[in-house]
């Protein structure tokens, strides 16, 4: 089975890594260089309970996703030689006054009707800063999720190609897919910007906010597009602070060499990556409600990467409805890092033409052509 992977990032790697364990002649297609887009600029949460907004899909999707990480993490690091510092100190998600505290009690309480009571702890300020001392004065109430993990997100993207190209798969960077080519309802190969062809038995575009720019594949409607992140990134010393920590106003998420992320902005502009000062300033004065002492710790570095959105924001998994040998795994949003292992054991599933564990129905790009949809 020779499957052609559009896309190096997290999720690429993820699926070409499943993909060559299993025996496919995997290539990675990738249009610049390898996890430099938004599996490098995110912040690493392996975090269903602090993403989801309610009872749905992108919860169930979400608290599956972790479990696959759960069951193919230890794996990764001894197939890929790469340690993705994978961290269980949990996430404190905090209000810093009353009406920040009703906003998060609702939070608690739909998180245990939805089944997750044991995990979901409900604390007052001062609880709160037994767990993290650090945390501001100003913090009147927290949910402490415990089982809500952390990654660095740029060494597992590392992982998950290490690991695909020892167990057999291609890699090209620099290479930009530009069509799909077909013959009748199947994709036959890709055409790369240089006109050269390559032929494919199965095709997965996986080029997060650039995956609905490649041609051959109009027909399936699929929209999304980039949505801007600015992180700040300080240098602090190493384990400062214990767990991330959330809040309606940005979160910070520590790193095992003391740097400190703080983030984040949501800007739909295009693909615009420019880092500005009303972004900035926004996530710095976040970050120093949560902790004032932060005020002190130096500067390092910012940037910015675009989360591939939908008009739902959930992600589009499963064959394209044109040309059912094209397989989408894509839209993943603020989620790549989170959904990554279960999106290859999706992929790795459908390309070996078992039926997934999970319920595709929610995700499928035939979603984008039903009449009434906004898009």
């Amino acid at each position: 089975m020779k499957v052609l992977v559009i896309g190096g990032g997290i999720i690429g790697g993820a699926v070409a890594w499943r993909l060559a364990m299993e025996g496919s002649a995997v290539t990675i297609f990738e249009r610049g260089r390898i996890g430099l887009e938004a599996s490098w600029a995110g912040a690493g949460m392996i975090a269903p309970q602090a993403e989801a907004h309610g009872p749905g899909p992108l919860l169930d999707i979400c608290l599956r996703g972790r479990e696959a990480f759960d069951r193919n993490v230890d794996q990764l690091r001894e197939k890929s030689g790469v340690d993705p510092e994978y961290d269980r100190a949990g996430i404190l998600y905090v209000a810093l006054d009353n009406s920040e505290k009703t906003e998060l009690e609702a939070r608690a309480l739909w998180q245990r009707q939805a089944g997750l009571g044991d995990e979901v702890e409900e604390l007052d300020g001062d609880q709160a800063r037994l767990i993290e001392p650090m945390l501001s004065p100003a913090v009147v109430y927290a949910l402490h999720l415990p089982t809500n993990r952390r990654t660095e997100n740029r060494k597992l993207t590392q992982a998950y190609i290490n690991a695909a190209i020892r167990a057999g798969a291609e890699l090209r960077e620099g290479v930009r897919v530009s069509e799909i080519v077909a013959h009748n309802t199947r994709a036959s190969g890709v055409r790369l910007d240089d006109g050269s062809i390559h032929e494919a038995d199965v095709i997965v575009n996986a080029a997060g906010a650039w995956a609905g720019e490649i041609r051959g594949l109009e027909a399936d409607r699929v929209s999304i597009r980039p949505i801007r992140g600015q992180i700040v990134c300080f240098q602090g010393r190493p384990a400062m602070i214990g767990p991330a920590i959330f809040s309606l106003r940005g979160y910070l998420v520590p790193r095992r060499d003391g740097r400190l992320l703080a983030g984040s902005t949501m800007e739909d502009v295009g693909f615009d990556k420019q880092v500005t000062m009303a972004g900035m300033g926004r996530i710095v004065d976040g970050a120093n409600a949560l902790i004032p002492q932060l005020s002190s710790i130096a500067f390092r570095e910012a940037w910015a990467g675009f989360r591939p959105a939908t008009h739902d924001l959930l992600p589009v998994l499963g064959p394209s409805p044109s040309l059912p040998n094209v397989l989408y795994a894509a839209g993943h949003f603020r989620s790549g890092i989170l959904l990554s292992a279960l999106t290859g054991e999706v992929i790795a599933d459908l390309v070996k033409g078992r039926q997934p564990s999970l319920d595709l129905t929610p995700f499928s790009a035939a979603r984008f052509t039903q009449q009434g949809v906004a898009r």
